[in-house]
């Protein structure tokens, strides 16, 4: 195809695809076709309109997204899509801040600190301050000025609490931290798209170039979106308000993270020119799957009215299990996977388990490797977050980026070479006195009198060794150059010699193997897209890499994971497990009244099976010792019973109603409000 087809579009479609003059909220029900939607309207402003391919941004929230729009895209029209910008939120704002971010007194190469790197530099601020972990949990606080970052609030919104302990620690904790990564010349998630913001506020004229960049804005899952990605939009489409949004807001499952449902409902009143088109025709899921989703939903009242449909009709009624223990409903959901895999002869790839939260994943894995199941894990500990990978990339941000003192933390002792706690310590305590940096000390060891002569050699040969290695990388590829450190330093025999447990040293003998893999592989590809890589381009991946990036959907394995993590997936065969209240929707949610945002979650959940769903839970469950007995999710209760191939719950089962009104009236459920 070398031009925009409209045949190829339904007319809600068309419509939008050919709706270019004014804002656009397409509001587009799972499985719907935006993606579809938004790379036609690409094309079609190319192919058909003439607009230059680098006047055109379009904006979604993974790297997965964004590489099958470009493809889409590329494969509609061949040689013309050259400077077309389709990215993610960070990878934009990580790009503009290249340009410009010397003007708020960072240097151009900075390094972006992940989870692991951010958690240590708050760890470290806590011993400073001599903040006790215990009364204020390390990780609470992290979360908290995380939380904020995300609406583009400041220490200022703790420290203003005069009489909460809480927030003036979390406060002051947040000044350091953010004092610290500027010393690094580092920022975290967080920060590429706040201080891309503080950008536009502070410095119009400098910036304005970039507001004038794109003429035409198209931005995916609109409904995710926050505070600070939504301000970007607006200071983007300042001078052509041509902005088409896409997104549903009976998908906005990330308020815990800081997405604001406002954004797209109130989209018309920031845009009151804006024009709405709804996509309702379905293209994954069958019309039962649908119509159950739609039952969910229809419940929830902040939302704009919409009503899923398809033209696959008469699909496989809602698979229902519900046994005695945990145990029993698994062992039950993949007999039938079992069972169904043999009748169809599909891959494993074609099934997934979805659950509430990750801590449920590990009863799964047990009852696939019982059956002998291949299954990959989806968001548990990211591949990047593996320790020997994160020794590894330790290395890499400290020669890119001597300032970054986190980094050089880890390593200055890894592997092991005589640099001990007490040497760092009076290095650290000699570099204060003289305002140096870290390694800047370490340079000038020889001449600290209080280090012992095995310590000060020790610190010469790495300061050496590094200065070695910064030399190479001006000569060498990167992916060479750190594979002959890795090697030289030892990190494998490292790992040989202090892992004990074979399967476990196996597993990170592999990890590391891979990663060395993963930087050649990355510099081959680059190299085949025509660029040459490097170490910060190898460095922004790895920080922008997201849980989806993981998934391999021709693994030939079953999926586990999350709703959370499922978003913008589809599966033939869904099991959603553990659907009691209490977990889904989760306790939390309805202590703290926010059942919508669950339910949308188990709309999504639905919305993933294309066609089979099945749905399961265990009557029991062991908590303390007890077994306790489960109450159904609400939200079952609410999807019309002729949808399911038996009618679930009570009515199926006489007998446990009168076990649950003999356990009502018990002492233990009297004493601990169980049910």
């Amino acid at each position: 195809m070398n031009s925009f087809n409209p045949n190829q579009l339904n007319p809600q479609q068309k419509k939008a695809v050919e709706n270019t003059d004014t804002p656009l909220l397409l509001l587009a029900g799972a499985g719907s076709g935006k993606t579809r939607v938004i790379t036609c309207r690409i094309a079609h402003l190319i192919a058909n309109l003439g607009v230059p391919p680098y006047r055109i941004l379009a904006l979604t929230f993974t790297n997965k997204a964004a590489k099958e729009m470009r493809e889409r895209v590329q494969g509609m029209l061949n040689q013309q899509t050259r400077g077309i910008m389709i990215s993610t939120f960070h990878s934009l704002c990580v790009r503009f801040l290249r340009e410009y971010i010397h003007l708020l007194g960072y240097q151009k190469d900075f390094v972006i600190f992940d989870t692991n790197s951010q958690l240590s530099t708050i760890k470290t601020i806590y011993e400073d301050e001599d903040i006790d972990p215990k009364i204020f949990n390390l990780k609470a606080t992290f979360y908290e000025i995380m939380k904020m970052k995300g609406k583009g609030k400041g220490p200022a919104h703790f420290l203003d609490q005069k009489n909460d302990p809480f927030a003036q620690v979390t406060g002051k904790v947040f000044q350091e931290y953010n004092k610290t990564l500027k010393g690094c010349n580092a920022l975290d998630f967080e920060d590429i798209l706040y201080l891309t913001i503080d950008l536009f506020k502070r410095f119009p004229k400098e910036v304005d170039s970039l507001k004038r960049r794109y003429h035409y804005l198209m931005v995916d899952e609109y409904q995710d979106t926050n505070r600070v990605q939504y301000k970007l939009l607006k200071y983007l489409t300042e001078h052509t308000r041509k902005l088409c949004v896409v997104g549903d807001d009976d998908q906005s499952i990330y308020g815990w993270r800081g997405a604001d449902i406002r954004n797209i409902l109130d989209f018309q009143n920031d845009f009151p020119e804006a024009k709405i088109i709804k996509l309702e025709q379905n293209y994954r899921s069958t019309d039962v799957i649908l119509d159950a989703a739609n039952d969910v939903i229809a419940n929830n009242s902040e939302r704009m009215p919409k009503n899923l449909w398809t033209d696959t009709k008469e699909g496989a009624l809602i698979k229902w299990c519900d046994e005695e223990t945990p145990r029993d409903e698994l062992e039950e959901v993949v007999s039938r996977i079992n069972l169904h895999k043999y009748q169809t002869g599909n891959s494993w790839s074609d099934y997934a388990f979805l659950y509430r939260t990750n801590y449920q994943s590990r009863a799964v894995e047990e009852a696939l490797r019982n059956s002998s199941i291949p299954y990959q894990l989806i968001g548990g500990v990211k591949f990047f977050d593996r320790k020997e990978v994160q020794d590894c990339l330790a290395y890499m941000r400290f020669l890119h980026n001597p300032k970054d003192e986190i980094s050089l933390f880890r390593i200055i002792n890894y592997p092991k070479r005589d640099i001990g706690k007490t040497t760092v310590m009076a290095l650290t305590q000699a570099r204060i006195e003289r305002g140096l940096s870290l390694f800047e000390m370490m340079e000038q060891a020889d001449r600290l009198e209080e280090l012992k002569p095995r310590a000060r050699k020790s610190i010469k040969k790495f300061v050496e060794l590094m200065h070695e290695y910064l030399e190479l990388l001006n000569q060498l590829p990167f992916y060479q150059v750190f594979q002959e450190l890795f090697e030289r330093v030892g990190i494998k025999a490292e790992i040989e010699k202090t892992e004990k447990v074979d399967q476990v040293l196996e597993a990170r003998v592999n990890n590391y193997l891979e990663f060395i893999n993963t930087l050649y592989l990355f510099s081959e590809r680059r190299d085949q897209d025509g660029d040459s890589a490097t170490l910060l381009d190898f460095l922004d991946y790895v920080s922008l890499f997201t849980d989806s990036d993981e998934l391999d959907q021709n693994a030939g394995k079953v999926s586990l994971l999350t709703v959370h993590s499922a978003k913008g997936l589809e599966f033939d065969y869904v099991a959603i497990v553990n659907l009691t209240e209490g977990q889904f929707p989760n306790h939390k949610a309805v202590e703290e009244d926010v059942v919508e945002e669950e339910r949308r979650l188990f709309y999504v959940a639905i919305t993933r099976a294309k066609q089979v769903l099945s749905l399961s839970m265990a009557r029991t469950r062991m908590q303390y010792g007890e077994w306790l007995y489960n109450e159904p999710s609400r939200f079952l209760y609410e999807i019309d019973k002729s949808r399911f191939e038996k009618p679930p719950f009570e009515e199926e089962n006489p007998d446990l109603t009168e076990m649950k009104n003999q356990f009502a009236r018990s002492s233990f459920f009297t004493k601990y409000k169980t049910f």
